[in-house]
């Protein structure tokens, strides 16, 4: 082979390793969820995941949850879980906040929303000593400070699956 052969056949290794990597990042979406915005869906099967891994059985679509990105008139509200006849566990994230929010701040948010959709979760506003909220169910008005990090979202994410086992 080659210097140069060889020098080509490294660099196209190296671009198919980059391209792979890239991938990999991406959420692999197994299905779809009808009555929910495409751009929620890897959040949606992300949510039944992280259930399945704590032993609780989650599936969106068999209960008919659906999700929508919209603007949302309320002051300070991101998120909602509505509850009307017309549109019965309907989530609703704020357009303006999803077109800015970071990724761990869009998981937290529809994970809170499913929470009240799903889960039958209320809030809570519990704090921990170091004044961060102690689950992702917080109001807003209870002067926690979010902290849902990579680090620690294992944490929030068990207390959000098992704090209501029953159902």
């Amino acid at each position: 082979m080659t210097n140069f052969n060889f020098i080509r056949t490294i660099a196209f290794s190296l671009l198919i390793t980059l391209v792979a990597c890239g991938k990999n990042n991406e959420i692999q979406l197994s299905k779809e969820y009808q009555g929910v915005e495409p751009e929620l869906w890897g959040y949606f099967e992300k949510f039944e995941k992280e259930a399945a891994d704590r032993g609780v059985d989650v599936d969106l679509s068999l209960v008919g949850i659906t999700g929508s990105i919209e603007t949302i008139h309320a002051h300070g509200t991101v998120g909602l879980c509505n509850h009307r006849l017309d549109q019965p566990n309907h989530v609703i994230i704020d357009k303006t906040f999803w077109a800015t929010a970071s990724e761990n701040s869009k998981e937290m948010i529809i994970f809170h929303e499913l929470g009240h959709c799903f889960l039958g979760r209320g809030h809570t506003d519990a704090k921990k000593n170091d004044g961060t909220c102690a689950s992702i169910m917080r109001s807003g008005k209870g002067g926690c400070v979010d902290f849902y990090t990579n680090s620690n979202k294992e944490n929030y994410l068990d207390e959000l699956y098992t704090e209501n086992e029953s159902h």
